[in-house]
């Protein structure tokens, strides 16, 4: 459909919900099932991110990140995702200094933030080499 990772992620900025995440750790895989709406056209796609590094999350801010969660009554939707080719910059504590990670992949889902340091990324069929 694109023919590169950032143009994919700015049709995903455009406003998407969110129908399903599945992390797998065994096969270092994350992959979102998402909808988009677009005039009188309804898309689903799935992003798959394969050989990932790291994955960082956070429930959101402050209090509200330990606030309980039901999946049936929300409307899941990606406020914001960015591509960053170089990564944002080394992700790390002083307690864990052997553990760092640099993410190039952010996604707000409601409020919540998962940064991403994936190898690769598949959009539906489509395959590309996003390492830092």
């Amino acid at each position: 459909m694109f023919n590169s990772v950032q143009k994919w992620i700015d049709y995903l900025d455009g406003g998407c919900n969110v129908l399903g995440v599945t992390f797998d750790l065994f096969h270092k895989e994350l992959i979102l099932s998402v909808k988009v709406s677009e005039l009188n056209k309804v898309t689903q796609h799935e992003i798959r991110f394969m050989n990932m590094a790291s994955l960082y999350y956070n429930g959101g801010e402050g209090n509200d990140r330990f606030e309980e969660l039901i999946q049936e009554e929300m409307n899941w939707q990606i406020f914001e995702c960015s591509y960053h080719p170089n990564g944002i910059g080394d992700l790390k504590n002083v307690l864990l200094e052997e553990f760092d990670s640099n993410a190039n992949f952010l996604f707000n889902i409601n409020g919540m933030l998962l940064a991403i340091e994936s190898k690769n990324v598949c959009f539906d069929s489509q395959e590309f080499i996003c390492s830092v």
